[in-house]
């Protein structure tokens, strides 16, 4: 962590020789002051001061991610409540923890995601090469996946909406039958003559729902 502007109007040229003139630390900057030795106040820098400043930013990184899934927890728990007198305890629950699970995967990723990154500033590495190569692969990627990402979006709207459960009977057009799973990718159904049918959920455009009762 640089040192703060008011202390860097009084590093000398040496001083900002010795630690950096772009990233003056303070550790480098106490030990050469007291040393005069260049090669000290460097290890200082990078064994005492970028360590500890890496330590905070993952413990940090941990506090964070534990406070997110609590909150999800709570928000789940909610939804499970709100949604359990029209549904069914079991129903409900299937869809907050299917909601659970991207919401964790996604809150996670998001948190650590940014800890890398502030840990590889920390290190010296110049980010913005690494971000641009970052953008082009995410974007060759998201022109690769989009039928993967229309099926996980209409996964989510089919379970937030509560449009059919496990153990409904459905049409969805190709196939009639009793759902037997969900997932956000993909609706696993059996018809009457005993055939299991996959269907991404992208490729449900209509759902016919013999089992559900009128609210």
């Amino acid at each position: 962590m640089p040192v703060p502007a008011l202390v860097l109007a009084a590093v000398t040229a040496a001083e900002a020789d010795a630690c950096g003139r772009d990233r003056t630390g303070a550790a480098c900057l106490f030990v050469f002051r007291r040393t005069h030795n260049e090669v000290l106040a460097r290890a200082a820098d990078w064994l005492i001061a970028r360590p500890f400043k890496i330590a905070l930013i993952l413990a940090l990184a941990m506090v964070a991610s534990r406070l997110s899934l609590r909150g999800i927890r709570h928000f789940l728990a909610g939804l499970v409540r709100a949604s359990e007198a029209g549904v069914g305890s079991i129903r409900s629950q299937q869809r907050a923890d299917t909601i659970g699970l991207v919401l964790r995967s996604v809150a996670k990723v998001t948190v650590f995601s940014i800890a890398l990154l502030m840990v590889l500033d920390e290190i010296g590495l110049d980010l913005a090469p690494l971000l641009a190569g970052a953008g082009i692969v995410g974007v060759a990627v998201g022109f690769g996946s989009q039928t993967l990402v229309r099926d996980f979006l209409s996964g989510m709207f089919m379970l937030i909406e509560d449009q059919f459960g496990v153990g409904d009977t459905i049409n969805t057009g190709e196939a009639t039958g009793v759902v037997e799973g969900i997932s956000l990718r993909t609706t696993r159904l059996r018809d009457e003559a005993g055939v299991v049918w996959h269907i991404p959920n992208g490729e449900i455009k209509r759902v016919a729902n013999r089992s559900q009762t009128p609210t």
